[in-house]
C-alpha cells in the first residue's frame, strides 16, 4: 500500500534500529559475509529497505532516528525497565560505523540524543513536522507509535515478500485496538508490555 498523496509536503520518520534489526533477522539464516570476515546482511537489507521506500514514496523530508546505548529518564523512574532485552548481537554492532557512512553518503540525516529513546525524537520531530503543515510518516512496525497517529500522522509498518506495507491512519488504529490514537497510552498502560518488561494491570496484562 502506497502512502496517500495530498497537497501538503509529507516527511517520513524512519525508527532506525527497527529497520536494522528486521533486516538482520530476516537473513539471519543465510548471512552475508564479506571476504575479509565483515557480516553485511544487515547493511544489505537496511539499504535494500530504505531504497525501496524512497523508490516508492518519494518522500519530500526524511530522517533516520536510532537509540543510544546510554539509559534514559525512563531507567531513573523504573529500573527494570527494559532489563529482559537481549544485547545488540556482535555482528550486528561490527555493522554499525558502516551503516552511519552509508547513511552520510547518502544525505540522510540521522539523529540519536543521549538520555532519549529514538521514540522520543520521532515524537518531537511529529510535532515540529505538523507545525510546518506537513504529513508525516513514521516508518516502524512498533505499535507505541499508534499513539501519535492523527489526520496528518500516520504509521508506516514495512510489509514483507509476501505481505504489503499497512499503513495506520486513526480509522486503522480503532479496527486494530478498538480504541482511537488519543486512548492508545490508557490502553497499553493497562496491558503493559513484556517487550519493555512493563507489567500491566493484574488480570489485564501480561
Amino acid at each position: 500500500m502506497a502512502a496517500k498523496k495530498t497537497t501538503r509536503k509529507r516527511m517520513f520518520l524512519i525508527d532506525g534500529y527497527a529497520m536494522l534489526y528486521r533486516a538482520h533477522f530476516a537473513m539471519i539464516r543465510n548471512p552475508l559475509i564479506t571476504s575479509y570476515g565483515l557480516p553485511t546482511s544487515a547493511l544489505f537489507g537496511f539499504l535494500n529497505q530504505l531504497f525501496r521506500l524512497l523508490k516508492k514514496e518519494n518522500p519530500d523530508y526524511v530522517a533516520a532516528i536510532f537509540d543510544r546505548k546510554e539509559k534514559t529518564f525512563r531507567h531513573k523512574k523504573y529500573p527494570d525497565y527494559k532489563a529482559t532485552r537481549d544485547p545488540m548481537p556482535e555482528e550486528l554492532q561490527e555493522q554499525l560505523p558502516h551503516l552511519w557512512k552509508l547513511i552520510e553518503a547518502m544525505q540522510i540525516p540521522y539523529l540519536s540524543q543521549a538520555g532519549f529513546e529514538a521514540d522520543d525524537i520521532i515524537g518531537t520531530l511529529v510535532k515540529h513536522g505538523l507545525e510546518q503543515d506537513l504529513d508525516v510518516f513514521i516508518v516502524s512496525g512498533d505499535k507505541d507509535f499508534m499513539q501519535l497517529i492523527n489526520a496528518n500522522v500516520f504509521l508506516f509498518a514495512p510489509g514483507t515478500r509476501n505481505k504489503p506495507d499497512k499503513i495506520y491512519d486513526i480509522k486503522g488504529v480503532e479496527d486494530r485496538w478498538g480504541v482511537p490514537p488519543e486512548k492508545i497510552v490508557d490502553l497499553f498502560g493497562l496491558m503493559g508490555d513484556s517487550s519493555d518488561n512493563i507489567p500491566g494491570v493484574v488480570g489485564v496484562g501480561p
